[in-house]
């Protein structure tokens, strides 16, 4: 049986205003609101973000990040935070499940770049989509990966996040003893057609 994880979601709302072509003040909006020009967020990897950096959000660590080019990070400015917050989820079920070999290739993989992985020979199934670190989770474990990889529209991102961070790479959402916060889908599911977007909610 399933342990049902209970977790809290961050929410980041960034706001964007056009600017007018005669405009010469960069940082304002025609609008007066302050803008922000270039990278605001790197999402490659669902846990790099406020699983890994927000705990202390006063050391402006995570902005940091995000700004960085997703291909060329400066490791030296986030390894340790990435190597705390790793053993500390490592222990939430009472055991070591990273090896230290294998937690230094992570750490040093996510503090170097945030990205991820595809492999377009692979197949993709967008019915029962399980590619979401896929390829990463075989390549610290020595296996072959199965699938293309990347994170599909209407995979569980997150229940994948919490058994690869707390039971280890080895681990699976399948397992019989795998964790999960309850909720397993978005109300609608997303399309298989691009944009790719869900039907709207009903409002009653």
């Amino acid at each position: 049986m399933k342990t049902q994880l209970f977790a809290f979601a961050s929410l980041v709302l960034v706001a964007c205003a056009s600017q007018n072509a005669d405009n010469s003040d960069s940082s304002k909006s025609n609008l007066g609101i302050p803008t922000r020009f270039g990278n605001i967020d790197n999402v490659g990897i669902v846990e790099s973000g406020t699983m890994m950096q927000a705990s202390n959000p006063l050391s402006h660590e995570l902005d940091q990040y995000n700004a960085e080019d997703p291909f060329a990070m400066k490791p030296d400015a986030y390894i340790n935070t990435f190597s705390t917050r790793l053993k500390n989820f490592d222990s939430y079920d009472g055991k070591a499940d990273w090896t230290p070999e294998q937690a230094q290739t992570w750490n040093t993989r996510m503090t170097t770049g945030n990205y991820q992985i595809i492999d377009t020979s692979m197949p993709c199934d967008w019915e029962n989509p399980h590619t979401y670190l896929e390829i990463e989770r075989a390549q610290l474990t020595g296996q072959d990966h199965k699938t293309c990889g990347g994170r599909m529209p209407n995979e569980d991102a997150l229940d994948v996040t919490a058994n690869f961070l707390i039971r280890g790479p080895g681990a699976s959402v399948e397992d019989a003893d795998a964790l999960t916060d309850g909720v397993n889908q978005a109300t609608q599911k997303s399309t298989d057609e691009f944009p790719y977007l869900a039907e709207l909610n009903p409002l009653f």
